[in-house]
């Protein structure tokens, strides 16, 4: 696998297709043990599964970070193997729940994505996640933003980091984890925003709070290195198995969760 040559580009289809994928990052651990994924251009697909279960493992395949898989991982027609990394690097873009911002201003966070963005180019993905009204009420495109963005909230962060990955306008969107810990309105944005993107990308996310994955065109469900159950939310509720079960406790958790926040605030007036 790693003697062949990385020549070439990711190919204008990017859907994904792994066949028979193993990985272990231990010899006698195999954290996937023979997966099928397809995830379609076009689309949104959620993994989920309880943690460990290797869903971060496969985001890391499909980004070209761990590399000692067996299997095959096609882009389109193309052996991930053979694609060139810094055409992975601008075609495959992930945004994590804590994406790094640097200390500086808001134009130079942007443009570490598209360094030639205009600044329209900048203003217009600031609209599409709602951070515009905002930002023009500081100082523009010119507001300082603090070490990993302390001077702004978790919710803010991430619409910024999402703004970033819009001006990458990369083939594969990675999401994961990507609205854990941030405000409900900012959840929804973000949500709306990533199944805007599924309808010309491919876009994979991975979630601990089912209530976000309702409405992905597929949910997979990882269960100790294998997809346990595939299929929509609907479908998968009906069918009363794994990710119904798994759905239910996640409910239960973002209730509790709820709650207490409530309590908080109640608390704090």
């Amino acid at each position: 696998q790693e003697g062949e040559k990385k020549t070439e580009p990711v190919p204008n289809d990017c859907t994904i297709a792994c066949q028979n994928l193993h990985f272990a990052y231990e010899p006698e651990r195999e954290v996937l043990k023979g997966v099928d994924l397809h995830f379609p251009q076009g689309s949104l697909t959620a993994i989920v599964g309880e943690s460990g279960c290797g869903k971060s493992t496969i985001a890391s395949i499909l980004m070209g970070r761990n590399r000692g898989y067996t299997g095959k991982v096609l882009v389109g027609e193309t052996p991930l193997e053979r694609i060139r990394e810094e055409s992975l690097l601008k075609n495959v873009t992930y945004v994590g729940h804590q994406s790094y911002l640097f200390k500086g201003i808001v134009a130079e966070n942007l443009r570490m994505a598209a360094p030639d963005a205009s600044d329209e180019a900048l203003w217009a993905v600031l609209e599409r996640v709602k951070l515009a009204a905002f930002l023009r009420s500081e100082q523009g495109l010119n507001t300082q933003l603090q070490e990993k963005g302390s001077n702004f909230s978790g919710g803010q962060c991430q619409r910024l980091a999402l703004a970033r990955a819009l001006l990458q306008d990369s083939g594969v969107y990675i999401f994961d984890e990507a609205t854990s810990n941030i405000d409900v309105e900012s959840e929804n944005d973000i949500l709306a925003e990533i199944h805007a993107l599924a309808k010309k990308k491919t876009v994979v996310m991975i979630a601990h709070t089912l209530s976000i994955v309702k409405n992905a065109d597929q949910i997979l469900v990882l269960h100790e290195g294998v997809i346990a159950e595939k299929g929509t939310h609907d479908e998968l509720m009906a069918k009363g198995g794994l990710y119904y079960e798994l759905y239910t406790m996640s409910a239960k958790v973002a209730e509790a969760e709820q709650i207490e926040k409530e309590a908080e605030s109640e608390g704090e007036e």
